[in-house]
């Protein structure tokens, strides 16, 4: 007979989040939250501890079951053979590529990357002498060129770049990572596995931030990376050693909110295209960024790679970021706030929050011009949605 996993396999998205992972303790319907930071110690767990294996049920910074259930639930939904959960984006990022970067290694990227990610690169890894070098990687012949030029550990990029929503090609940028002998790594926070699953698309480790999407309900921070058990586990002893563990109430909170993921993700990426498209015809918009319009230029390379394209719209207003930020104070149901991917509407404008540390010239370099501001489409009846921002357009 056939394990519940691996009856899950053939399951549809919906139902595998839903059901997988999810482990039953005395006949409870849902995974009960282990609250103990350490566990009484038997002849498996001594042997396990001994011998240096991952996750030895012994503290649960090396294991713990609630934790267990919502990795296996993440390895399920991205088609990869395991997962690990941390407490936060960052932890996962930092944990992930410091598994295979050392002092004089080099890491090729894009500039056009989650504004946390850009600073931990300049600051940190540089510091710690490893090459951080930066391409268009849109320009596929840029990128092989970088890769061809010095010997690369790894390739990373995003599926959906924060905060300019442009599409990367990765079937394209996994084969030439694979090429010259770089891992390649994605973040794909905005893209999530209900519309992309970039390990069947050559990529070897996928990362979230589970505190946006993934879990949905703007209460917890946690990260996640997925892949090979090979993978998984090399990046298992360093999280044992930098100590970025996931609480499992965390766990159990980002369970919860996973089974409701792809209800969720279909809502708001419907309302998205909507508020998208009335946007781009209003006439104090300059410009919509939106990957399911036409006019975006990676309509079709969205259509190829994702299967929805996102729950965020990003635009500029007439009139800079004046004009931005009285658009905002006058929203009457989205929220002013970082992070994305919650029940509820945000919305922000980089040039003050995730990318506040740049320049206004490498800001506008970037793509991110005056007036820019990112949405995060929540549960919100669309027509009351382009009700608001219509007053809001209509008071400047």
């Amino acid at each position: 007979m056939r394990s519940d996993e691996e009856r899950l396999k053939k399951a549809g998205k919906g139902t595998r989040a839903v059901h997988s992972g999810t482990t039953s303790s005395h006949n409870s319907l849902n995974t009960p939250i282990f609250q103990s930071s350490t566990f009484f110690l038997d002849e498996d767990s001594y042997r396990m501890w001994q011998e240096g294996k991952p996750r030895a049920p012994v503290y649960s910074r090396y294991h713990n079951p609630t934790t267990r259930a919502v990795e296996k639930k993440i390895a399920q939904l991205e088609e990869a053979e395991d997962a690990l959960v941390f407490s936060t984006g960052m932890a996962a990022i930092c944990t992930t590529l410091l598994t295979f970067l050392s002092q004089g290694d080099r890491i090729v990227t894009t500039r056009n990357l989650y504004g946390g990610t850009i600073l931990t690169l300049n600051q940190d890894f540089v510091r710690f002498g490893i090459d951080v070098t930066y391409v268009d990687v849109k320009d596929l012949t840029a990128v092989e060129a970088a890769l061809k030029e010095k010997e690369t550990k790894i390739l990373y990029c995003e599926t959906l770049t924060n905060p300019l929503l442009e599409v990367s090609d990765l079937p394209s940028l996994a084969r030439l990572a694979k090429k010259y002998g770089a891992i390649p790594i994605v973040d794909s926070t905005f893209a999530t596995p209900m519309s992309c699953q970039p390990l069947s698309l050559g990529f070897e480790a996928v990362i979230h931030s589970v505190t946006k999407l993934l879990n949905g309900h703007s209460d917890i921070l946690g990260g996640t990376v997925a892949g090979s058990k090979k993978i998984i586990e090399q990046i298992w002893y360093k999280s044992r050693n930098f100590g970025g563990t996931m609480d499992p109430h965390q766990a159990s909170l980002l369970e919860r909110g996973i089974k409701t993921i792809h209800v969720r993700y279909e809502k708001s990426t419907g309302t998205a295209g909507k508020l998208a498209t009335w946007l781009e015809s209003h006439p104090k918009i300059e410009k919509v960024i939106y990957p399911g319009l036409k006019s975006h230029d990676d309509y079709e390379l969205c259509k190829k790679i994702m299967d929805t394209p996102s729950t965020m719209v990003c635009f500029e207003v007439k009139g800079g970021d004046e004009a931005g930020r009285k658009l905002m104070d006058n929203l009457e149901i989205a929220a002013q706030a970082v992070s994305l991917g919650g029940v509820e509407s945000l919305i922000s404008m980089p040039c003050s929050t995730t990318h506040v540390s740049w320049k206004a010239e490498d800001r506008l370099a970037a793509g991110i011009g005056p007036g820019f501001i990112r949405f995060s489409t929540g549960l919100e009846d669309s027509e009351d949605l382009v009700a608001d921002f219509k007053q809001a357009l209509d008071s400047l």
